[in-house]
């Protein structure tokens, strides 16, 4: 198989990427996550010794740190540093992926997986392998050097407007009016500001005009100047075809005034279920949804437990914090919170009039979820420090907000569930939460 490289499969390290598949091009997260998951070592006291804490820790430390690296099931292990590591990581991905393109050309060339073919890469290459792993380790980490390693687990916008991109499915940017207050208020203030131009623009898709304040009933196309930002939100139900509106999203973003940049997005799942008896018939409902809403059952029945579940759910109608983020520019300034309470006093009305209870999931919003189960105790305490405190904020400020439809709330530790959907972990609590509800 001499046309397929072992070396070309390594990462060039020459555009950052963020991995996920089996092939995928790792990037520095990825890299630092998988070499904190080893026991450092310390070569002073020559035994393992994990660090106190990571407050001024930057990646270059971690990478040039040592650690304990077992040597498969047989129960032995060498020290290797960081970056070397790294290198057998991206060295043991290259190899997989040219193994698996070596038997899917000889599948190609009329082979049999039992014929007994041996897939060997070039002699040269392979004892040039680590080498270059460890130079295309050291590429992808290099602009990270002096970061400090807790901000490579931070998550952030990677795009201006790629959040409305993927959020407003079946709604174009363009059909939402500029404001939903009622087409003859808006007539009325372009001839005071004597810019009768500005009616024209606008128009009232829902049959409002004539209303005096906007309809909560009806679902949203919302656009109002608020202070130096835009405010935008829309609603829509995820199965109108069900006559209860059981699953719904709101979605709401600040804008600069007067650009496109996104200062703060926030998307809410407003979810409404029958009456359930356990916590078993809150997994069955919400798993034929998504998997993210059967990851919000099995985390809320970690938190509330099944008496208290059953209680919030059936006289609630749970609004959960599927995405919420501010861009760093403006944080700690207070703008996600006074962005949550304008999407949360513009949500439609519930049909049963059931109050909301607002469902919270601190750590998504600061940690790639991915990453937690690898990064040692300390490191992750540490990550886990902005959750807390956004836990002790929002608790604060639930409790003077005066939102009149939000009756209670809860936290939940979604990071343990999200993303995995029925398999691994959350398969096995499934298990347990049937067998012991039967």
């Amino acid at each position: 198989m001499k046309h397929v490289s072992l070396l070309a499969l390594l990462p060039s390290g020459a555009t950052p990427a963020v991995a996920t598949g089996p092939y995928a091009t790792p990037a520095a997260p990825d890299l630092a996550a998988y070499v904190l998951s080893h026991e450092r070592y310390d070569a002073v006291e020559n035994a393992p010794s994990a660090r106190k804490d990571y407050k001024n820790v930057h990646v270059a430390d971690v990478m040039t740190d040592q650690y304990v690296f077992p040597l498969g099931d047989t129960g032995k292990s060498i020290v290797l540093s960081g970056y070397q590591i790294a290198a057998g990581f991206l060295a043991e991905r290259a190899a997989d992926e040219w193994l698996e393109l070596a038997r899917q050309q000889h599948a190609a060339n009329g082979g049999a997986d039992n014929d007994g073919t041996r897939h060997v890469p070039e002699p040269a290459e392979a004892d040039q392998l680590m080498d270059r792993a460890l130079e295309s380790a050291e590429r992808i980490l290099a602009p990270f050097e002096a970061t400090p390693v807790a901000s490579l687990f931070e998550t952030h916008y990677r795009g201006a407007r790629e959040f409305l991109r993927l959020s407003w499915e079946g709604l174009p940017e363009d059909l939402v009016p500029k404001s939903r207050r009622p087409a003859v208020v808006l007539k009325v203030a372009a001839a005071a500001d004597r810019e009768p131009a500005l009616a024209a623009k606008d128009y009232d898709p829902y049959g409002l005009e004539g209303t005096s304040d906007y309809d909560v009933d009806k679902p949203l196309a919302y656009r109002e100047k608020i202070g130096p930002f835009l405010l935008t939100m829309t609603y829509r139900h995820e199965y109108p075809q069900v006559d209860d509106e059981r699953l719904g999203t709101a979605f709401a973003v600040f804008h600069e005034a007067g650009t496109d940049i996104v200062a703060a997005a926030v998307e809410l799942k407003l979810v409404k279920v029958p009456p359930i008896q356990s916590s078993a018939d809150l997994v069955y409902v919400l798993d034929t949804y998504s998997g993210e809403m059967l990851s919000l059952a099995l985390a809320a029945t970690e938190a509330l437990g099944p008496e208290r579940l059953c209680s919030v759910f059936n006289t609630h109608r749970v609004v959960y914090i599927s995405t919420w983020e501010v861009r760093k520019p403006w944080r700690g300034e207070g703008l996600g919170v006074a962005l949550l309470r304008e999407a949360l006093q513009r949500l439609p009305a519930d049909p049963d009039g059931r109050p909301d209870a607002l469902c919270v999931a601190p750590e998504p919003y600061q940690t790639e979820v991915r990453y937690l189960s690898q990064l040692p105790s300390a490191l992750r305490a540490e990550v886990d420090v902005p959750a807390q405190r956004l836990t002790r904020h929002l608790t604060e400020w639930l409790d003077r907000a005066n939102l009149p439809n939000v009756k209670t709330h809860f936290f939940i530790p979604m990071a343990k569930h999200e993303g995995i959907g029925s398999a691994g972990e959350n398969a096995r609590l499934i298990d347990r939460i049937m067998e012991s509800e039967a």
